[in-house]
């Protein structure tokens, strides 16, 4: 009993440490961080998704021999609960950077947007980045890679290599595909504002064919959840009695 206790209290402890989210001291160090030292930060990010890792297996190792200790079930379910607990901090992960990035490309229509408003008004793009950089979309993610455009731009990058740069960096295609339409309008000595207008209405068809085909699922899975919640009512409520009649009939 007492080595399971103390199993249980650095289990307990390891998932706090791993839980454990970056003050905003340490935030800000990351973020003022030099080029020379980013290896060394990223190297230090992975050691904590590993301890993270390692933390979550062994907390579901103790949790699956605790269960099968109680239930006298034998030893299999340990490893496969540990190899699962291993697994499951990345599956997260994964999931979480997918939405943040599906977000961001979400607000690069907002940001084409008011791009095509300023510079319809009479703003250089360069200015109109700019500016909406420093006022921010509503994103977390694409609000941050724009912060870097515009620091880079601020540095002497040209605003188009700042944007597919930073863009490729953070994941999110559209601020790429900006770019990519900026410098050919420029090659074409074309103005931005047609250019704009044009990914601004693929951007909106794009964003109508993905809620189109969001909105296609949900007849399965409403489906779906009226089955898993009308079946077992339907079963007890239905079929049992009445299979419980018949036999009653049978036998009396």
């Amino acid at each position: 009993m007492i080595v399971g206790a103390l199993c249980a209290w650095l289990a307990a402890s390891c998932v706090a440490l791993a839980l454990r989210s970056a003050s905003p001291v340490e935030a800000r160090l990351a973020r003022l961080v030099v080029r020379d030292q980013r290896q060394r930060l990223v190297s230090s990010l992975r050691a904590d998704a590993l301890a993270f890792k390692v933390a979550s297996a062994f907390g579901a190792t103790l949790a699956a021999t605790a269960v099968a200790a109680t239930l006298g079930i034998g030893p299999l379910p340990v490893p496969i609960a540990a190899y699962a607990g291993y697994i499951a901090p990345s599956i997260v992960a994964e999931r979480r950077a997918a939405r943040r990035r599906r977000g961001a490309d979400r607000g690069v229509i907002t940001l084409v947007e008011w791009l095509h408003a300023l510079v319809s008004c009479g703003r250089p793009l360069e200015t109109a980045i700019d500016a909406l950089a420093a006022r921010g979309i509503g994103d977390p993610l694409l609000d941050a890679t724009l912060v870097r455009v515009r620091r880079d731009y601020t540095l002497g990058v040209p605003m188009p290599r700042a944007l597919a740069t930073n863009g490729r960096a953070a994941g999110i295609e559209g601020l790429s595909e900006i770019a990519r339409r900026v410098e050919h309008a420029r090659e074409l000595a074309r103005g931005a504002l047609p250019i704009l207008g044009d990914l601004r209405d693929e951007l909106r068809a794009l964003e109508r064919a993905r809620s189109l085909q969001a909105a296609s699922h949900v007849d399965g899975k409403l489906t779906l959840v009226l089955t898993l919640c009308y079946l077992p009512a339907l079963a007890l409520l239905v079929i049992v009695p009445l299979f419980l009649t018949l036999l009653a009939g049978l036998f009396g």
